[in-house]
């Protein structure tokens, strides 16, 4: 099948693919396609694999440094690796499937290709690609990425692997031997923190060109990995001017020109090692947030990968300042792109977001382009090249393209509606989708062109539905895909169809169709001329199954048919041109409208494209005949390719029946049918802003009638208040009965309400946001207290906070302990107190129990102590306040079995739960008391104000009255709440904060009745105008009536006294007595008001002192409870920090075991890795020699066979010899070159396919090929002997190449052995330094798990002291100064040495003593055993014979000695020899013996450091045991045992008892019988009952 397509260009490349392909090549990806650039001559070519000869498109990709080769695996399960050859693309080889997939895939710099399978296993594979052999396989289990892979440069490459989840650098060497190869881990480095954000980019370790293995951590430093890497060794690090070291950010690392590039997003360090260090060559700075990677070739270029696929070089100018300069730049992100059917060109037009471009198909380069910012959408016209585009910021642009290369913009329209989403556009609508959802239309308007907004669909049937999509066709005609599910998500599906029409008659018709399936994707087919039957195509959701409908001018939806694709996966999207085109994950089909296979349209199909692999798709297009095939993603990367033949390779379709008969048309039922009215929004825009003279003159005439009004009645009310003196009931007797006034105050609220409620919308808006902004704060916020201050005083004391929201649920206050509810704890005791304490001591408290939680809910027994003190349970308050009894005495002492962390996180929860939280509740209660009490108080403080103030003026009134200086009123002190007491102070916002928008447009507020209704509602007019008085109904008071003059006689004005008659004078008389009466009461009056004054001073002093008092006595309350709580704080605190720096203790002592365990595990491998490289060096030394034999053997041959043969030309010959090529240095640089030459020179036939050699060695062979020539031959030579000569000097130049190929293989070889001895000596001292670091630690764990430190609190003065050592009772220590106390421990130390030395001299003497007992009794035994012997030689029996040779012992001395003198030296040098062999044996059982010993000590050795090490792992346990359950197991054993031993004890008592007490109860009872004998005997209940094992023991 043949599906390939030739690739035109691409618009963005993939992030992170740039590679070398050889010296002098770069290459991009972009999915299944990749670019190759020549970066000398910028030549570009493409490939693209996409069938089984040339691969099943590109799963990972990797190019090779020194040769021009590229190889790539394919998508498939168990794929084949394809190696090709740059510039031609021919296969070079093929390497069969060995994993199921591949992760990623290296070249090393020769001949071998490493690959990294995928999940699980992810195992690691060594291929000979030249060959297509497998080396080794062998499994990793560490999760690998494209490009993770690093490899060194030498011949066998070390391969490294970073595993992200354990954060360890992995490093392998290969091992071969024999015909066998293996991967062996040398490294297995753990890195720090510090390479947290490096290791994202996974760019961070490279090899340098000296093979050694650098990394770089998230603040540039460089750091060497050595072979034998247990640790980092700092190499170099930046300096930056700046403070930019402080952050930390990623890092990559480069290799580059024998030296190290350091990169991040701002900075490019170029480093290079001279003299043993590495030294800054020169620094870029410069923003490089885009850079992706740095890549160097061959030649010492280095450039750079800018996103999206740009391609920089840096260069160095004269004076070494380092540029990047563009040299491949890339291009924009396409957003959606048109095919305009008005241009003949073959371009296509393209949207970015900030610009149309008019692209040119066949190269890819920019015809023309038109600036549009925040583009985001765009559409078509569908004759005229004209395309429509939206924005963000909510405009429409309208551009027209006369040519390709010639675009303008013929109009622009801004919206008042949020951002454009999508578009649609016919030839005089538009219709687009905000961001809100909301459906708009736009009528476009020609000659000229004019957009304007008509209307929006605002119906809330719309907008309580999902819209899927929209499609606008003639009409005009909207078809909108909705589903009635309101939250389904994007992309979705559609199951009904809305179709729109409107018209001149401002009617919008909607009619519902109900779509017999569901789908997710809709295309029309573009028409030719007028719409008189649309053609509707749908793609049916998750089948492979789309359907055909047409749309007739009655607005009728037919089903025409159903057709089942050839797809392997299910449709996703669909477009249409000529043909019907749809795409999927498994590929892109094109289904031909007519096609000669078949009457019906897209019955036939044939596939563009296959995916291999997943792409989403955002939208495909096949035009200008089916000649280019555009693609876009979702990631918006557009393709553009050129198809090959349509006519091959077609598949048919699968009709499916439809619901009808054949021949029948099946038509959707429309359900609903709703006109609607819009208005359009060009005649809502129409408003009157100018008043007709009718108008004016009313508004005149009202602003008359208005002044007039306000004239009369400010005249009247003067008048009326100058004449009465009063000030109320004005409004009742001028402002009633005035009809015309109510009118005219309901016209004036007509012409404001509008503007009002706008008004009064926005004060609520203001005030709702502001709440909502306060709520929001004070709920989130982590805790708000806020003050009580004293009134004209500096006492404050603040409230205790409280966290909004809690921090644990209910059931996570305890960590593996006291799981039982919290309410226990406040339940009763269940026994009862023995000991109850004095009064004085009736507050104190047991210290805590321990940690072990189990007994929070037991009740102690109670027993008096040497303070007296009553041990209860600690976090149950019984007393009234918890203060006290947090400060109980015994609560001051610690709890030393107090030691893991769970029980410290348990008693710090309960600490905080039960008492701390109470504690601060109780407070929080006096606080609010002490709030509100502030309140109250300034509330009578403002009304004694208020009176004061009212006293003042009747005192002014007073004294003028009386014809009295009047004086100032005084400024009275006002209390008033801080901004730090109330909360909504604190967090106050402010309205200009806060924007509140007027909710009517500008054009409809009608002004014309503003001024009336500002002088309506004037303060001038309503002062006095809106004052109630109830006349007549308030009661008279004196100090009211004696305000008022007595009316003086009319008479009195126009008489003299003298001229007064009899009656004139009794009034006058009678006046005047009044008016003294008067003045007495005023002045009586005036003597009360400063009484008044006085005692309401008095008061509000005394209100204020109150409150201060309250507030000083609650600010020191506050400070004991701050007191107990930092108290218990510190004590937390401290134990807290102890067992933290155990933690860590326990931590150190652990990782140091584990270093020692690792280290111990790489010098194992290490030297079973160099026993490896020294077998290696030894065969590779044999293999040299063996070399070395055959060259002399070849030079051999020639000078004793050849050389004899040409006798005359014997110099010559010679010299030919001798004679090489002109080469220059360093070509035969590397195993391989000279291997390969080697097997050139050979001329043998090989299997192996031949290896790309570089042009320096391609020349020096050709010009040996040249030498051989018979042209070169001497003429003294024949041709039979110069071939024979050639012969002889192509094997001394073979023997001579593998000489020096071997040559450089044992060189590596001895280097490699040099570092890998090195290596061990460094991790051999790492571990004994590892060792001693872990003995320090445990050593320092010992003494801190012995050393406790402890709180003492001096209750007088508060302060806290911590002392060492550890004590039980503390209730008699006494405090010393340190001084002494090192001083007493000096002496004790010196008198302990003292007594150690007397000690070892009195057991040196015993042992002296003991020795001489030893000797002592050793001599006695001797003496015993020679008597023994004496008696037993005495008891003998000796017979005549013997006893004449005794007698005669001196004759027959002499006789024996004569004849046995020869005989006793033969038997003395027997002996000796005897005496000797057995001395031989007993030496070598001594040695045998000694080395038993030997073997046991060693034993013992290890036994001992097991002993110690257990003795570690017991403490250890001991420190980790939970001792509060160990302690109330034995405490209740011991409690259970005394109650046992107590029962006993009373048992044996009442048994000895019992006849005693029996004897005298019948005493008793005869004493009673004498005393009173008329008395009975007692009842028989009144002796108690006898138990049978008391009365058998005593029977």
């Amino acid at each position: 099948m043949n599906i390939t397509s030739t690739v035109c260009w691409c618009n963005i490349w993939d992030r992170d693919t740039i590679m070398n392909v050889g010296p002098d090549v770069l290459c991009l990806r972009n999915g299944n396609t990749i670019k190759f650039i020549h970066m000398q001559t910028k030549a570009v070519s493409y490939f693209k694999p996409e069938t089984v000869a040339t691969g099943l498109s590109i799963s990972v990709f990797a190019g090779h440094n020194r040769f021009p080769l590229f190889a790539f695996a394919e998508v498939i399960l168990r794929p084949q690796i394809f190696v090709y050859r740059y510039p031609d693309f021919t296969k070079f080889s093929v390497i069969p499937p060995e994993m199921i997939s591949y992760s990623d895939i290296r070249f090393s710099e020769f001949d071998m290709l490493v690959g990294v399978g995928g999940h699980p296993n992810y195992p690691l594979a060594v291929f000979n690609y030249r060959n297509s052999t497998l080396i080794l396989r062998q499994n990793t289990l560490v999760a690998t990425v494209p490009r993770t892979l690093v490899l060194s440069c030498n011949t066998l490459p070390t391969i490294v692997q970073f595993h992200k989840q354990e954060m360890t650098i992995l490093n392998y060497e290969i091992c071969t031997m024999e015909k066998e190869s293996s991967l062996h881990k040398v490294v297995n480095l753990e890195v720090t923190n510090d390479f947290l954000k490096s290791v994202g980019n996974e760019r961070f370790l490279t090899f340098g060109d000296d093979d050694y293995l650098y990394v770089v951590n998230d603040y540039g430093v460089m750091s060497l990995v050595e072979l034998a890497g247990f640790s980092l060794k700092h190499q170099w690090r930046p300096i930056y001017e700046s403070d930019q070291l402080t952050t930390a950010r990623a890092h990559s690392i480069a290799p580059h020109r024998g030296g190290l590039v350091i990169y991040n997003t701002s900075n490019v360090f170029f480093v290079k090692k001279r003299s043993g260090s590495f030294q800054l060559e020169w620094m870029m700075e410069a923003p490089l947030q885009d850079v992706v990677r740095f890549i160097s070739n061959m030649n010492g270029e280095l450039y750079a990968e800018r996103r999206p696929g740009h391609i920089d070089q840096l260069i160095l100018d004269k004076s070494g300042m380092p540029t990047l300069e563009c040299v491949v730049p890339s291009g924009t992100p396409v957003i959606t792109f048109r095919i305009l059917p008005g241009l003949k060109d073959e371009c296509v037009c393209v949207l970015h977001s900030d610009r149309v471009a008019m692209m040119d198909l066949a190269k890819g380069h920019t015809l023309s382009e038109v600036v549009v910012p925040w583009a985001c959408a765009m559409a078509n016209h569908r004759s005229l090249a004209i395309v429509a585009v939206g924005t963000l910021n909510s405009s429409i642009t309208l551009i027209q393209f006369e040519r390709a290369s010639i675009a303008h913009v013929l109009c622009e329209l801004q919206t008042d509606v949020p951002a454009v989403m999508e578009l649609e556009f016919n030839d005089s609508w538009l219709v687009f989708q905000d961001q809100s959802r909301m459906m708009q239309v736009v009528q476009v308007e020609t000659r000229p062109y004019k957009l304007t907004h008509y209307f929006e669909m605002d119906q809330p049937e719309l907008s309580q539905v999902f819209v899927h999509s929209f499609l606008l066709a003639d009409g005009p005609r909207l078809m909108v895909f909705i589903n009635r599910e309101r939250q389904m998500k994007r992309p979705g599906y559609a199951t009904e169809l809305w179709l729109f029409t409107w018209g001149k008659d401002r009617r919008l018709h909607r009619r519902e169709f109900v779509l017999p399936k569901e789908y997710n994707y809709f295309c029309v087919q573009p028409p030719v001329g007028r719409w008189s039957l649309i053609e509707i195509e749908a793609s049916e959701y998750n089948t492979f199954n789309f359907d055909q409908f047409t749309l007739n001018e009655r607005d009728e939806v037919q089903w025409v048919a159903s057709t089942k694709s050839a797809h392997f996966s299910y449709i996703l999207g669909m477009s249409m041109t000529k043909h019907l085109i749809t795409w999927s994950l498994g590929g892109i089909l094109l289904h031909f409208k007519q096609h000669k296979r078949s009457k019906k349209p897209f019955m036939v199909s044939r596939f563009l494209n296959i995916g291999m692999q997943a792409e989403y798709l955002s939208r495909v297009k096949e035009c200008f005949n089916s000649k280019y095939l555009i693609i876009l993603l979702a990631d918006q990367k557009m393709r553009v390719m050129r198809l090959p033949s349509l006519a091959d390779c077609v598949r048919d379709n699968e009709a499916l029946p439809l619901p009808t008969e054949e021949g029948v048309p099946c038509y959707i039922e429309q359900t609903v049918h709703k006109i609607d009215m819009f208005v359009p929004l060009t005649m809502r825009q129409e408003v009157k802003e100018e008043y007709s003279p009718a108008d004016l003159l009313k508004q005149e005439k009202l602003f008359r009638l208005i002044n007039q009004f306000s004239a009369k009645v400010t005249e009247l009310i003067d008048y009326d208040i100058s004449k009465t003196g009063k000030t109320k009931g004005i409004f009742k007797k001028f402002c009633f009965h005035y009809t015309w006034l109510d009118r005219l105050t309901e016209e004036a609220h007509k012409l404001c309400a509008l503007e009002r409620a706008s008004l009064e919308e926005a004060i609520a808006d203001q005030s709702r946001i502001r709440d909502w902004i306060l709520r929001l704060v004070t709920r989130d916020a982590v805790s708000i207290n806020y003050r009580v201050r004293s009134i004209f005083a500096d006492a404050n004391f603040e409230s205790f906070a409280f966290r909004r929201k809690l921090e644990m649920v209910e059931f996570d206050r305890y960590r593996f302990y006291d799981l039982e509810d919290h309410i226990r704890l406040s339940q009763v005791s269940l026994g009862e107190e023995e000991y109850q304490p004095p009064a004085a001591q009736t507050q104190g408290h047991g210290p805590p129990p321990g940690m072990e939680d189990t007994e929070l809910g037991e009740e102690e027994d109670a027993t008096a102590g040497p303070t007296g003190l009553k041990e209860l349970k600690p976090f149950v308050v019984e007393g009234p306040s918890v203060y006290d009894h947090i400060m109980a005495p015994v609560f001051q002492l610690q709890d030393k079995n107090m030691v893991t962390s769970n029980q410290v996180f348990n008693y710090n929860c309960k600490i905080r739960y039960y008492l701390n939280d109470p504690l601060k509740q109780e407070f929080n209660k006096l606080f609010h008391e002490a709030q509100q009490l502030k309140r109250d108080t300034i509330d009578s403080v403002m009304n004694t104000n208020v009176v004061l103030y009212k006293i003042y003026d009747n005192m002014n009134i007073m004294l003028r009255l009386l014809n009295m200086d009047q004086f100032e009123k005084p400024d009275l002190t006002v209390p008033a709440l801080e901004h730090d007491e109330v909360i909504e102070r604190i967090m106050e916002v402010d309205d200009s904060e806060i924007k509140a928008i007027n909710r009517r447009k500008p054009k409809i507020i009608d002004t014309g009745g503003k001024k009336g209704r500002m002088l309506l509602w004037s303060t001038e007019f309503w002062a006095r105008a809106l004052i109630v008085m109830m006349d007549g109904v308030l009661e008279k008071l004196w100090e009211e009536e004696i305000k008022k003059d007595i009316p003086v006689p009319e008479f009195v004005a126009k008489k003299q006294p003298h001229e007064f008659n009899l009656e004139e004078q009794k009034i006058y008389r009678a006046y005047e007595e009044a008016v003294r009466l008067l003045e007495l009461d005023r002045r009586k009056y005036l003597r009360i008001l400063h009484e008044n004054e006085e005692k309401t001073l008095a008061l509000k002093a005394s209100q204020i002192l109150k409150l201060n008092q309250r507030v000083a006595e609650l600010m020191i309350m506050k400070l004991k409870y701050d007191f107990a709580l930092k108290q218990g704080q510190v004590r937390l605190l401290t134990l807290e920090k102890t067992n933290f720096k155990r933690v860590q203790l326990r931590k150190r002592i652990g990782m140091f075991s584990r270093d020692v365990d690792k280290l111990s595990d790489l010098i194992v491998r290490l030297g079973q890795l160099s026993d490896f490289w020294e077998k290696s060096l030894a065969d590779v030394r044999t293999r040299l020699e063996a070399q070395q034999t055959r060259d002399r053997a070849v030079e051999r041959h020639f000078r004793a066979n050849f050389l004899p043969t040409v006798p005359h030309a014997t110099h010559e010959m010679t010299k030919l010899f001798k004679k090489r090529p002109k080469l220059p240095p360093k070509v035969f640089n590397s195993v391989l070159i000279c291997m390969e030459a080697s097997n050139k020179l050979s001329g043998k036939p090989s299997q192996r396919t031949p290896f790309p050699l570089p042009t320096d060695v391609q020349d020096f062979l050709n010009h040996l090929a040249e030498f051989d020539l018979p042209k070169q031959c001497p003429p003294q030579v024949d041709a039979k002997s110069w071939d024979t000569f050639v012969k002889l000097r192509r094997q001394k130049m073979e023997s001579e190449m593998r000489l020096k190929g071997i040559g450089y293989q044992l060189l590596d070889s001895q280097t490699f052995c040099g570092h890998l001895q090195k290596g061990i000596t460094a991790l051999r001292e790492s571990k004994v330094e590892a060792q001693s670091n872990w003995d320090e630690s445990v050593q320092h764990y010992l003494e801190d798990m012995r050393n406790m430190t402890i709180q003492v609190t001096l209750t007088m003065g508060q302060v806290e002291v911590g002392v060492l050592g550890d004590f039980t009772n503390l209730s008699n220590t006494v405090l010393m100064h340190m001084d002494d106390i090192n001083d007493v421990n000096r002496q004790i130390q010196e008198a302990g040495n003292m007594k150690i030395r007397a000690m070892e001299r009195v057991a040196v003497f015993r042992r002296q003593v003991i020795f001489k007992e030893w000797e002592h009794k050793l001599y006695k035994a001797n003496i015993a055993y020679l008597k023994y012997l004496l008696d037993a030689i005495e008891r003998c029996k000796v017979s005549l014979e013997f006893l004449t040779i005794l007698r005669n012992w001196e004759k027959v001395k002499t006789e024996r000695q004569k004849y046995i003198a020869g005989a006793i030296e033969r038997v003395i040098e027997q002996k000796i020899a005897a005496f000797r062999k057995q001395i031989d044996r007993v030496n070598l059982k001594i040695d045998t013996v000694k080395a038993h010993t030997l073997e046991v000590k060693q034993k013992s050795h290890a036994i001992d450091l097991k002993i110690e090490r257990i003795k570690v792992d017991v403490t250890l346990q001991n420190s980790l045991r939970d001792t509060m359950l160990e302690e109330k197991r034995d405490r209740e054993q011991r409690e259970r045992m005394s109650q046992i031993k107590t029962h006993r004890q009373l048992m044996e008592n009442v048994r000895r008892h019992y006849a005693h007490v029996l004897e005298l109860q019948t005493i008793l009872e005869l004493l009673r019988l004498r005393t009173y004998p008329t008395l009975g005997p007692p009842l028989p209940q009144c002796h108690p009952p006898v138990p049978e094992h008391i009365l058998g023991s005593v029977l």
